[in-house]
């Protein structure tokens, strides 16, 4: 095939026989030619797929070229169907494919996991109010009424079936009754201290159970030795009575 040249806006090559075609023609001739020699299940694309036949016709800007008009290619790489070595050229480019997109899928899920780190590590600083109430006694007020003369925790005013809500990231240690507390929640977080939720009129966690900052854990009773349904939340470190305002908001 000869150089070629240009006619108006389409460009033209010769063949062996002096026949005039068009450059747009000579590339669907190459494409059929290697699409006719490659395995009938083999697909590269999602694109809608042209089927080769012998007996199509081509019409390329108002110029029909006969099947009998147009070059034989010959493809190097797969001659035709069943060529030596070509079935093992398809099954190593299929293996290549499956190799990157492995690793691709592992790329995706190591980097997700190392947001959700990140969140998880965020929302262990994060606190929020557990019962998203106003505090209607707090911490160290003494009084008969309570056991140990003094409160050993903060009340939060509301009503009642009103949600509780787990204060930070944690696990959930112990669910059940408590004298004097009723129906308690306790849980651990990830600094150490364990804050207990009680005068439950519900709970819905169990012991074992990660929480989230913010998730219901209950609902706001009067269980146990209580005047009128609120929210009794104490922290304590092991063991002990700590201020909840400090824990909560970094003050009394």
């Amino acid at each position: 095939m000869t150089s070629g040249k240009v006619k108006g806006r389409m460009t033209k090559f010769r063949t062996p026989n002096n026949r005039w075609i068009s450059g747009s023609v000579l590339l669907i001739a190459i494409g059929l030619t290697i699409a006719m020699a490659l395995p009938s299940n083999f697909s590269i694309s999602s694109d809608p797929v042209i089927k080769a036949d012998s007996s199509l016709d081509i019409s390329v800007a108002n110029e029909d070229v006969a099947a009998a008009d147009l070059p034989i290619i010959e493809t190097p790489a797969v001659a035709k169907l069943g060529a030596p070595g070509t079935e093992d050229k398809v099954i190593r480019f299929k293996a290549q494919v499956a190799e990157i997109a492995a690793r691709e899928v592992a790329r995706i899920a190591a980097e997700k996991e190392r947001k959700a780190a990140e969140r998880r590590a965020l929302r262990a600083k994060y606190t929020v109010n557990p019962a998203r109430a106003r505090i209607s006694v707090g911490y160290g007020r003494k009084g008969r009424i309570w056991d140990l003369g003094w409160h050993t925790g903060i009340d939060f005013n509301g009503n009642f079936g009103d949600s509780v809500y787990a204060a930070r990231v944690g696990t959930v240690i112990f669910t059940g009754w408590r004298p004097a507390y009723g129906r308690t929640i306790e849980i651990r977080h990830l600094d150490g201290v364990v804050t207990r939720y009680a005068h439950l009129s519900r709970i819905r966690v169990e012991a074992g159970q990660e929480v989230d900052v913010g998730q219901r854990i209950g609902n706001i009773g009067a269980s146990g030795k209580a005047f009128g349904a609120h929210l009794h939340f104490e922290t304590l470190v092991n063991g002990n009575y700590k201020n909840p305002g400090i824990w909560l908001w970094g003050s009394d």
